[in-house]
């Protein structure tokens, strides 16, 4: 089965090293694309993409599935304003997410013996939590970007891709605390 996008394609996010092991990397894939892309379109589109990109023939897709994918410029309203509007697409949008679960994840191994981290030497050290932390975060945020630019794209051309049923209803990260003051 293949994914929406490659391990080859998360490793130019950011400074991910080319020697990482490409099947670390698919897993990362798999949960990005489970947790946070396949509830923002729908179990439908979803899968109708992963069929487009598995197809040899794409012609019995819709068009805007390749802009979708790879980002673009197309014609859409914002705030009551109609024209021209560009966005980075669901490729960058995954690539970020998985990003993120990689650094979450990467210096952390099962073993026989139970968990283990990588071993420092001479060259290098462990992240601070916090810098992991802040790094991580700041590559969902960026995902949550692409992705909410996505659906802006897919609410623009709703009638082309009518397996777009839905308008993303997964929760926001963001949080708000309202403070009374007597």
């Amino acid at each position: 089965m293949n994914h929406l996008t490659t391990p080859e394609k998360v490793k130019k996010v950011r400074s991910v090293a080319a020697t990482l092991n490409d099947d670390k990397v698919l897993g990362f894939i798999i949960e990005a694309e489970q947790l946070y892309v396949k509830n923002r379109l729908g179990d439908a589109l979803f899968i109708d993409l992963l069929d487009y990109v598995n197809a040899t023939d794409k012609t019995g897709f819709p068009a805007e599935y390749s802009t979708l994918l790879a980002g673009g410029i197309y014609t859409g309203n914002s705030c009551g304003n109609t024209g021209k509007r560009q966005f980075m697409g669901l490729e960058a949008a995954l690539n970020y997410y998985t990003y993120a679960k990689l650094v979450e994840h990467n210096d952390f191994n099962v073993t026989r013996f139970g968990g283990a981290m990588m071993k420092k030497d001479d060259y290098s050290n462990h992240s601070e939590l916090k810098e992991k932390l802040a790094e991580k975060n700041s590559a969902l945020v960026q995902g949550d970007i692409y992705i909410e630019e996505c659906l802006e794209f897919l609410k623009a051309n709703k009638e082309n891709i009518p397996l777009f049923t839905r308008a993303g209803n997964a929760e926001n990260r963001l949080e708000f605390e309202v403070l009374k003051f007597n």
